[in-house]
């Protein structure tokens, strides 16, 4: 009986080491598979979408500060000498109060009748606010001061504007001219509209210097202005926030951002064929509204494309552990 078990247990010990080695030998021979199609890429971990409609809105939040609108000013055409002073600095001048007189020179017309006196012919002028608000810089002038043309005083006028600085990459939100800005004030009351002025280079707004004292913000930077709204109480320095519209789209074709590679003007997607098979294809890009990014060309409703898109080669790289503290990888060296 105990031979009949043994000769069992070695003929089935036998038995599974020639399906081992059959099955070693099997997977030995397979053929490698064959590469990609020129143009196509291998369906990733990334899941097929659908190119869809939708409003599109792109909306950026901007540190902003308060400053009074900068003054107008007060000028003198013709030298002459101060024969009255009407108002001081700090007072409020409505448009065309009078701010000082001058004595001037007679004009060729006017001397033509004077008589021969051996005093050159003199005249008077009024010069006149040329817009309402505060008198400012006008100083100790007094009667009898010689006043050269130019400018001798200015008007500071009861308004102000929120100016923001735009961190370089955000620049490229900006598709057009603002036409939505809500104007809020740290502390401060409710949001109200800030009518859009100006976006342009300044770098006059001081920045934050990271210890809670404002910093020397960058020259040349792009700045974002709008007009504070009348009876909105504020003052020179006040911060706050704007929130900026930057662009808008209605009934767009839009999808992912993290579905192409790209975000302004143009792109990549990876389009998925019927059969599961993908390839790459061009795309022209608007709004993006920080999720998804609006299609202009390239793709049409329904059309499927991977989500997320995988890294461009070149830049998928693995990252060193410990690289940002220990520095490049191929300078550190291991102890024997």
């Amino acid at each position: 009986m105990k031979k009949w078990i043994t000769l069992g247990l070695t003929v089935a010990v036998l038995l599974g080491g020639l399906g081992f080695g059959g099955y070693v030998l099997f997977s030995s021979v397979v053929p490698p598979p064959e590469p990609d199609p020129p143009g196509t890429e291998p369906l990733t971990e990334g899941q097929p979408v659908e190119v869809r409609r939708a409003d599109i809105e792109s909306r950026i939040v901007l540190d902003a500060t308060i400053v009074a609108e900068p003054g107008v000013a007060v000028k003198v055409r013709t030298a002459g000498t101060v024969a009255r002073v009407w108002l001081a600095d700090g007072q409020r001048v409505e448009r065309g109060a009078p701010v000082v007189t001058l004595t001037v020179p007679a004009a060729d017309g006017e001397a033509a009748g004077a008589e021969d006196s051996g005093v050159a012919p003199t005249t008077e002028t009024v010069v006149r606010a040329p817009a309402s608000g505060t008198l400012s810089g006008l100083g100790d002038l007094a009667v009898g001061d010689p006043v050269d043309p130019g400018e001798i005083a200015q008007i500071t006028e009861d308004e102000f504007r929120a100016v923001a600085s735009i961190a370089p990459n955000d620049v490229y939100r900006f598709y057009e001219e603002p036409e939505e800005i809500l104007l809020q004030i740290d502390r401060g009351p409710a949001p109200e509209a800030c009518e859009f002025l100006s976006l342009e280079a300044g770098g006059t707004v001081a920045e934050d210097s990271g210890d809670g004292g404002p910093g020397g913000g960058s020259a040349g930077a792009l700045e974002l202005a709008c007009r504070v709204p009348d009876g909105l109480r504020v003052f020179p320095g006040v911060r706050g926030q704007l929130s900026v519209v930057t662009g808008q789209a209605r009934n767009a074709l839009v999808i992912p951002l993290t579905a192409v590679r790209g975000s302004v003007d143009e792109g990549e997607v990876l389009l998925v064929s019927e059969d599961g098979s993908t390839q790459v294809r061009e795309v022209a890009l608007g709004i993006s509204d920080g999720e998804d990014v609006e299609v202009l060309s390239g793709l049409s409703l329904g059309d499927r494309v991977v989500d997320p898109i995988p890294l461009v080669e070149e830049f998928d790289v693995p990252t060193f552990p410990g690289a940002e503290e220990y520095g490049e990888p191929d300078l550190w060296t291991s102890e024997e």
